[in-house]
């Protein structure tokens, strides 16, 4: 677009910087990495760059003439809107750095300059805004703080934490001592089961209890790691004044221990032994504290769980515990596994000739979009059709392919799932598609002719097919280069598949031609084990597709909760068992006619969607930008029916620009152990 500029003075170049023209300025802008808006003296918007509609989801029609606080929510700083304010005021250049919201109302940080255009006469007749996207940074930030305080095994509080937790629980604040438990948990036995099955092992059974006792945990306790197998447990409140109160709340930590722990396949039954000492008779710094109830803690093993219970308490009331005990220790043998099975139970060769003899059967999976509730494409997945009408899943006969094997299978399943587009086509479905494909079989000097001769032998558009490249291998990626630009310049969409596993590395993604990337399946499998961890990778993959441009398909969606967090995270495209199975190509055009998307990145409905919807805000400190009442979190927190009066005033909090980091983590705990839990 142009500006209204004042007629150049007389003898001026009608030019401007050294003889380029305006219009060319205009194109830079619009080609630029970073945010860009152009307003009027009243900040006014009158030209938005395409990187500011990626970025922020406004197009540059819905923007054209609104204010420029049209980005600003509930996190943005007073203080740094005050400042723009004054800077643009005294027509002085400002720099910094501002929470903004996108058109979504998710979040995103970015470092801002605004400069003032002014007139031959000095007074401002525009700005120049360029934004640079820092989520990034901001985040890295956010998750070194947790890090910083969190031990990295177990995700509980770490030593650091604890102090500072018993600091302010400890604190008089000017009147009486609070009365605060501080109890030595130890796992009895752990390091022979740590000897005899190896620190593997141990470390699942160690995740495996942290994740138990988190569920059992009431806000007025507190659990943090010490080290190898020493934790510290802290009750403060009703409990730690009262022992008959005490006594219920240790009776259920002490259930962690019911069930015998799964360690790839053995069944390994445990015991814990715990000391405490109580505050302010024991004493009232953490040091005395925790040496009391390290003495309590020998007493208590010493003894043995089996004769009064689990615990020991410091003190006069030494020697009082409750009757709850688990069962020792007991290793039971591994139960014999199978041997490994070809596939189908036959012969390799026969399998091969059955492949491609006629059994080479293209089935179809959907990648659905999350916007608009539709179909993005079809995923093209192959399958081995026995003669008895069993099917055989690809992993069964791909690892047996040879190169040339595996080149033969690409060009068999192309021409077919070519051939299901054309019979959608006379059904009135027009689809697209993608097919795998091996980087050894695109550097087949054979490959690219052929995809071009099945294109125009089945009348089908480049554009409706994406060829997903496998990351399954290793490749000379220079010599991927030249094919991958032909595929590109021919029409045909090319996806990473699997980022985040294999060979995929952001430096290919920089330098190949891809227009795609899907997220792999096993970076979503800790969702349920180590939540914040594994949303922080989603986040931090579907940020890189973002950057680069790139369509983000999330795979190994199996439930409602897995795919409401990566929709909430900003996935716009999701594939897996919960929205639709793998089915035949001639199931296709009916399914379609009956689908209805059953996933809406406005609405939580599980404990994992409601988390990524709070962990989005809180790792770049940012409160929740809408009324309390139309929060997706709120509709949450009502259709879980009950009384979850803690949450709820946590949660209001989360609405205020003062909003407390420590209500916001509290929310991330009880979620977090709503999750472990099966809620």
């Amino acid at each position: 677009m142009s500006l209204r500029r004042p007629p150049p003075a007389a003898g001026a170049s009608p030019h401007v910087a050294d003889g380029v023209p305006p219009e060319l300025l205009v194109r830079a802008l619009e080609a630029t990495s970073e945010i860009s808006l152009i307003t009027d003296a009243a900040q006014n918007i009158l030209h938005a760059s395409r990187s500011f509609s990626a970025i922020t989801g406004y197009t540059e029609a819905e923007v054209l003439g609104a204010n420029c606080r049209i980005l600003q929510g509930a996190g943005t700083a007073p203080e740094a809107a005050g400042a723009i304010r004054d800077a643009l005021a005294r027509g002085e250049q400002f720099r910094g750095e501002i929470l903004n919201y996108r058109k979504d109302g998710s979040p995103f940080w970015n470092a801002l300059t605004i400069t003032p255009l002014r007139d031959e006469h000095g007074q401002v007749t525009h700005f120049v805004s360029v934004q640079r996207d820092i989520n990034a940074r901001v985040a890295l930030h956010e998750q070194l703080r947790f890090q910083a305080a969190h031990d990295q095994l177990t995700g509980l509080p770490n030593r650091a934490a604890l102090d500072g937790h018993l600091a302010k629980v400890l604190d008089s604040d000017g009147g009486s001592r609070p009365a605060v438990v501080v109890g030595l948990i130890d796992l009895d036995r752990f390091k022979e089961v740590n000897n005899a099955l190896g620190h593997e092992a141990g470390d699942i059974i160690l995740k495996s209890w942290a994740a138990r006792m988190q569920a059992r945990l009431q806000p007025s306790e507190f659990l943090a790691r010490m080290g190898g197998d020493e934790f510290v447990l802290v009750v403060a409140g009703a409990a730690g004044a009262d022992a008959a109160a005490l006594g219920v709340v240790l009776q259920r930590l002490g259930r962690s221990m019911d069930e015998p722990f799964d360690v790839s396949g053995e069944l390994i039954s445990l015991t814990m032994s715990a000391g405490l000492a109580c505050s302010p008779r024991d004493g009232i710094e953490m040091r005395t504290l925790l040496r009391t109830a390290d003495a309590a803690l020998k007493v208590a093993k010493a003894r043995g769980s089996r004769t009064r219970g689990w615990w020991e308490l410091a003190g006069p009331a030494a020697g009082a515990s409750a009757a709850a005990a688990g069962p020792p220790v007991a290793l039971e043998p591994p139960g014999g596994a199978p041997a490994e099975a070809d596939p189908a139970g036959g012969s390799v060769a026969l399998c091969k000739e059955r492949l491609f003899g006629g059994g080479l059967e293209m089935f179809m999976q959907p990648a659905v979009d999350f916007d608009s509730g539709g179909v993005h494409l079809f995923e093209s997945l192959a399958r081995l059709r026995l003669e008895d009408g069993s099917l055989v899943p690809p992993a069964a006969f791909l690892q047996h392919l040879s190169t040339a094997e595996t080149a033969r299978l690409f060009r068999a399943g192309l021409d077919q799932t070519l051939a299901c587009l054309a019979a959608w086509d006379g059904q009135g479905l027009s689809a697209r598609v993608s097919v795998n494909i091996a980087p050894s079989t695109l550097t087949d000097q054979g490959c690219l002719p052929f995809v071009e001769e099945s294109l125009r032998r089945h009348s089908i558009a480049p554009q409706r097919l994406v060829l997903e490249l496998l990351e399954t291998e290793t490749a000379d990626w220079d010599l991927l280069r030249a094919p991958l630009d032909r595929l590109v310049t021919l029409g045909v969409g090319l996806a990473m598949d699997d980022l985040g596993a294999g060979y995929s590395s952001l430096k290919r993604l920089s330098m190949l031609p891809f227009t795609a990337v899907k997220i792999d399946r096993d970076m979503l499998t800790g969702l349920r084990t180590s939540p914040l961890e594994t949303l922080s990778l989603i986040a931090t993959l579907v940020q890189i597709g973002r950057d680069f441009d790139l369509t983000v398909v999330a795979e190994g969606l199996e439930d409602l909760g897995m795919t409401e967090a990566v929709a909430v995270l900003g996935a716009r495209y999701g594939q897996g068992y919960h929205l639709a199975r793998p089915m035949p190509a001639s199931e296709v055009p009916g399914w379609t006619a009956d689908f209805e998307s059953r996933v809406c990145a406005r609405q939580v409905r599980t404990a994992l969607g409601a988390l990524a919807f709070h962990w989005k805000f809180l790792r770049l400190g940012s409160p929740h930008p809408h009324a309390v009442e139309d929060c997706p979190f709120t509709g949450y927190l009502d259709s879980r029916g009950g009384r979850q009066d803690d949450v709820h005033r946590w949660h209001t909090q989360q609405h205020r620009a003062d909003s407390s980091s420590g209500a916001s983590r509290m929310i991330v705990d009880w979620l977090v152990r709503e999750i472990r839990s099966g809620a």
